[in-house]
């Protein structure tokens, strides 16, 4: 059955899209390692000098793709890290801090774990999302709260930011429901492989 309505469909797909990633996570013990290994040479190419840039990265909740290894692979090559942090749940705005990785989290107010508000408020240069569904050309279903749409938003409207997606790779679907104001990435990694959705060559 075909939803007309986006918002509608939305709804209606993510009570499967997260039962399928249960599975997924069940089936991919090593996703986490794996997709490490396959960033090395894309991010590398994307960003040869990463010196004094932010890479913010997320505390993995459940069945979502853990970017631990990867956060570490990145602050070996240089980065700085961030976590981000929703102020308000009703107002649905997220900011990023930045993670020395020293200082105990604190929990957000919709229960992420983060550094706390005195941590310095960064603007990072790559974000990395979780997702429960993505598509090749970038578009991104998330778990239905908005944060990460609203706050790349307002980053690109500042800077230059490269959105990256982590997913299974069972998670690409086709005809994905979508509105104007959702926020495409600019490549998403798998277990298996990079997808680049925008040319940033730097």
């Amino acid at each position: 059955m075909t939803i007309a309505d986006p918002l509608a469909a939305k709804i209606a797909l993510r009570v499967f899209l997260r039962n399928q990633r249960k599975q997924l996570a069940l089936e991919h013990p090593e996703a986490d390692w794996m997709i490490a290994e396959v960033a090395r040479g894309p991010l590398a190419t994307l960003f040869p000098n990463p010196e004094g840039k932010i890479a913010a990265v997320y505390h993995g909740l459940g069945s979502e793709v853990s970017p631990h290894i990867l956060a570490d692979q990145l602050a070996e090559a240089g980065w700085d890290l961030a976590l981000p942090a929703v102020l308000d749940k009703d107002e649905g705005e997220m900011v990023f801090r930045l993670w020395d990785r020293q200082t105990p989290l604190v929990h957000d107010a919709i229960g992420l774990r983060g550094p706390p508000p005195q941590a310095l408020g960064v603007k990072p240069d790559l974000v990395i999302t979780p997702l429960l569904a993505f598509q090749r050309d970038g578009l991104r279903l998330g778990q239905g709260g908005g944060y990460y749409d609203r706050a790349l938003e307002a980053l690109r409207a500042q800077k230059e930011v490269f959105a990256l997606g982590l997913a299974y790779s069972g998670q690409q679907v086709e005809n994905l429901p979508h509105e104007p104001h959702d926020q495409r990435l600019d490549a998403i990694l798998t277990e298996k492989e990079y997808i680049a959705v925008n040319d940033m060559s730097r």
